[in-house]
């Protein structure tokens, strides 16, 4: 047995983990950010606004959160940690020849690579277990649960991996030598630390000598590498080659098998965690990349250029690499589709024959809407809903419910209009068919906790695995609507996924609405999806809203911008009412990168995006509304009362402001973009309304439900939401502000 002395600076030079840590920091910082990257959503420092850290702390699969979810989603950070190990051995192996004369050698190899993912585990560990404890009250045996499946899903990836590396490592081992070696094959090693040595300190770590190294081996041993000075390069240089060409098959092989799955997330076992959904994400990115930079090295740049330019082309030229969403029921074949132009959207807009019928139609819809209140003057009521993916959703859901038991009905007749953005326009679209189907007798009650059940179910699992999985390869699946086919991905997923949450209540086309609405059995709805293309506003309704898009050209004081584009008149040719209704819904909730941009059949095309990019509360066109049809609200109303049901509050209670650091003053004029763009909105509709309703001559009334009103009361900007904060939600309806307001909807009723 071979005695050394070592300093703990000589210890630190030859302990192979040490040194395998400072060559991913040197040489493979790829492999350390997918690992920064996920320690930062665990930690709660990136992500915690829309709801990441949730994700990974309660995941959820079939529905509920359970040993088995927990299994999986250890299942795909084991498929993380063994793409590092791959990756890591082809980059850096070479550099550690000794490698090739050790017993198992990549098993050698993921030992003494694993400080790096063992460190994320047990950060992940500890955060995981604090929040079941804190927020979801779970007890200390259910998280030691949870905490054992997430291990062993991590343990099963890892013997599956090793059945593939350990016989190749065992074919070559007759390359080990035999001399001065233990059972198995490997020196063990005992040190002792002297700290008085000669020579200065920092001379021992800049010293160029022959390396040995100390690396873990067999259990918990510490093992000293036998000198191979004596050993022919060309021997070892030809297993590093072999070993090159194995990770690669490996790796090769398991995108394959990825992408076998991306062609099954129909079926429901499928509908993966949303949290296993990134990791699997990001590990096939990072398998795609080690192949490519295995063998492409210092070509990898110029490869990857060529790549993105190809798939750029074929975006536009092959329908199988093109990704795009279409708005389902409409024929992107049709030689009717309208030209997206200056010269088009000028001459839509001038059409005074489509203005004036469009303008008697809707006085029609109020005329019926007003016999049906049965009083000679009731008050109308216009609901805002602001935009905030589930939460918004269920908030909105939840006060119209409880506002319309509370009036005894009398709400629900009252409104005659909603309009919004993202998901409190879904919360809103869901409420008023509720209330359709109780009109038609076909359910018994619209206050059934039911609705908000089914309405809160998960819709982030099935959108982010099709996300990982079709949008990422081939869309080859396909499906039809309205007897038009297109492909399966994301956009497709998310509206299976909410017909199947609520039923299919919501699977019908938009014009399915259209006679409901102008009998005044329901209010109209208006979406409006940004324009990304000019920013424009698209004004999608079952009803012609051009009376809202028509510009009168008498006068010629100031350019018009037509700011509105109606979406009845738009796609006139090509039967606009087709357009699935869930479609619409999701277009004006377009999320970036989330929910996809949906692509209209123009010419040429062009994207929508989420209303709350131009109008996240619906304020401009509300006032627009009431701008267009004042003559008839002043003669016909005793006023206008604006419900505006917002996720967050215009000031946040306990709001405080900080000094502004060197770095902030760097990141804040970008942050400044988006941090405030809702505040922006709230000055800006603010200012709208104080000048606007000076020139009515009837009252109008705003009236605020907020869902958060403090600083600290966050609550994901998700589709997905945990326990807590649906709890949450349903308690902030009777927070006091809530009640007064409550108060203020009773009075403008003439509810007592």
């Amino acid at each position: 047995m071979e005695v050394f002395r070592l300093s703990f600076i000589e210890f630190l030079r030859a302990f192979f983990p040490f040194q395998l840590l400072i060559s991913h920091f040197k040489h493979n910082f790829a492999g350390v950010l997918a690992w920064l990257l996920f320690t930062l959503i665990v930690t709660g420092n990136l992500g915690s606004r829309f709801g990441l850290p949730i994700l990974f702390y309660s995941p959820e699969y079939l529905g509920k959160v359970s040993y088995l979810s927990y299994a999986l989603l250890g299942l795909g950070f084991g498929a993380l940690m063994m793409a590092f190990h791959t990756y890591s051995y082809s980059k850096l192996g070479r550099r550690f020849p000794f490698l090739v004369f050790v017993k198992y050698p990549f098993l050698r190899f993921c030992k003494n690579n694993s400080g790096i993912p063992l460190f994320f585990f047990i950060v992940y560990l500890i955060n995981m277990s604090h929040y079941q404890w804190t927020e979801e009250y779970a007890s200390i045996w259910t998280i030691i649960g949870y905490m054992l499946s997430f291990l062993v899903g991590i343990i099963c990836f890892v013997i599956l991996t090793l059945i593939y590396f350990l016989p190749i490592s065992q074919k070559y081992s007759k390359l080990n030598l035999s001399a001065n070696k233990d059972e198995d094959g490997e020196y063990p090693f005992r040190t002792v630390f002297m700290y008085q040595r000669e020579g200065k300190w920092y001379s021992r770590i800049f010293a160029k000598t022959h390396q040995r190294y100390l690396y873990l081996g067999s259990g918990f041993q510490i093992n000293l590498s036998r000198p191979i000075s004596h050993i022919d390069d060309a021997v070892v240089q030809k297993v590093l080659n072999r070993n090159r060409v194995n990770t690669s098959l490996f790796e090769i092989a398991s995108v394959f098998l990825f992408f076998i799955i991306s062609m099954l997330p129909d079926y429901k076992i499928f509908e993966l965690p949303a949290a296993l959904s990134i990791v699997l994400l990001i590990t096939i990115i990072f398998m795609i990349y080690s192949v490519v930079q295995t063998w492409m090295r210092k070509w990898t740049l110029v490869f990857a250029v060529i790549i993105l330019l190809t798939l750029d082309y074929l975006s536009v030229n092959s329908t199988y690499f093109s990704y795009k969403n279409f708005a389902y029921g409409l024929n992107y074949d049709s030689n009717d589709r309208p030209h997206y132009s200056i010269a088009n959207i000028e001459k839509n807009s001038l059409d005074a024959e489509a203005n004036e019928q469009s303008l008697k139609n809707y006085i029609q819809i109020l005329e019926n809407w007003k016999a049906q209140t049965g009083e000679a003057k009731p008050k109308l009521i216009i609901v805002n809903t602001s935009g905030g993916g589930l939460r918004s959703a269920i908030w909105t859901l939840g006060v119209l419910q409880k506002l319309d038991q509370e009036t005894n009905g009398k709400l629900k007749q009252s409104i005659q209009l909603y309009t919004g953005a993202s998901g409190g326009m879904v919360g809103a679209s869901y409420f008023r068919e509720i209330c359709l189907r109780y009109s038609l007798q076909e359910i018994k009650s619209i206050y059934s906790k039911e609705f908000y059940e089914n309405l809160s179910k998960d819709m982030l699992n099935k959108l982010a695995f099709s996300a990982s999985t079709r949008d990422l390869f081939l869309r080859i699946s396909q499906f039809e609507y309205g007897g038009y086919s297109y492909p399966k991905d994301r956009g497709q997923a998310f509206e299976d996924q909410l017909h199947a949450n609520t039923n299919s209540f919501l699977d019908h086309p938009l014009g399915y609405y259209e006679q409901f609405e102008k009998q005044a059995k329901i209010p109209v709805m208006i979406f409006t999806p940004t324009i990304v293309n000019d920013g424009r506003r698209l004004l999608i309704s079952s009803q012609s809203l051009a009376f809202l898009a028509f510009q009168n050209n008498q006068s010629n004081n100031f350019i018009r911008s037509n700011e509105n584009i109606d979406y009845q008149l738009f796609f006139r040719d090509m039967d606009p009412q087709k357009i699935r209704f869930s479609t619409v819904a999701r277009s004006s909730a377009t999320f970036p990168f989330v929910t996809p941009m949906v692509t209209l059949p123009t010419l040429p095309e062009v994207q929508l995006m989420d209303a709350g990019i131009r109008d996240n509360y619906g304020g401009k066109i509300t006032m627009e509304m009431i701008f267009q049809l004042q003559d008839w609200i002043k003669k016909n109303t005793s006023g206008v009362v604006i419900l505006q049901i917002r996720d967050t509050k215009k000031v946040l209670d306990n709001t405080k402001y900080f000094q502004v650091s060197l770095i902030d003053k760097v990141t804040l004029p970008f942050g400044n973009m988006y941090t405030n763009f809702p505040k922006t909105q709230d000055f800006d509709q603010e200012q709208l309304f104080k000048v606007g309703l000076k020139k009515l001559d009837f009252p109008v009334e705003l009236i605020n439900f907020n869902l958060r009103e403090k600083v600290n009361d966050q609550i994901s900007l998700s589709w997905h939401l945990s326990t807590q904060e649906k709890n949450k939600i349903l308690q902030a309806f009777y927070s006091p502000t809530n009640q007064r307001a409550l108060i203020q909807v009773k009075a403008a009723l003439g509810i007592k």
